[in-house]
């Protein structure tokens, strides 16, 4: 599965804690980012996250109890078996991607040097993805797709229909929001 197949079924991607993780398989929404989790938890719910209905990322920078080094993708890939993960460290990225995740690299825009920056940065990592933070500034997303081919999902700040219309009319691929009551709209 590549993440042009995830997006092409729904453009809303569930951002969640572990506590509501059914509800977030439960919803329309084409994929999961499983955020604030705990890696006991995680074990618990292997088969679950395994054989979910819908990918799952885990955003290894904010999970507890899992260091972010070679090791733990390994770990992760032979125990938890996520779609793949979500991090803002690079070498985390070529790591995951070598034991056969796919990878979203979030980013946070606040200046034209942060801006140069992510363009470099995905270039060099070639993750799946970029997640671009706050998903408020859809503004960016024709200049970020002039440099980059990966998929673009807006995340961060979203709080209502009319900035997911915006943000998709802007040309993002996807949109990652933790707002529950908007994870079963579904976009085209």
């Amino acid at each position: 599965m590549d993440m042009e197949t995830i997006l092409k079924t729904n453009r809303i991607i569930a951002a969640t804690e572990q506590d509501r993780l059914a509800e977030a398989m439960d919803s329309a929404a084409c994929a999961i980012l499983l955020m604030y989790g705990k890696l006991t938890r995680l074990m618990a719910e292997a088969d679950a996250i395994s054989q979910a209905s819908k990918p799952i990322f885990l955003h290894t920078d904010l999970m507890n109890g899992l260091s972010n080094d070679k090791e733990s993708f390994r770990f992760l890939s032979a125990y938890i078996k996520p779609t793949g993960i979500v991090t803002t460290k690079g070498p985390m990225i070529r790591a995951a991607k070598k034991e056969g995740m796919l990878t979203i690299q979030r980013v946070f825009l606040i200046d034209t040097t942060s801006l140069t920056t992510t363009i470099k940065n995905v270039l060099e990592n070639q993750p799946d993805a970029i997640e671009i933070m706050p998903g408020i500034a859809p503004s960016i997303i024709a200049h970020i797709k002039e440099h980059l081919p990966q998929p673009i999902i807006l995340g961060g700040l979203i709080w209502n229909r009319q900035q997911v219309a915006e943000a998709l009319a802007n040309g993002a691929d996807a949109v990652s929001l933790s707002r529950a009551e908007m994870w079963n709209d579904i976009t085209e």
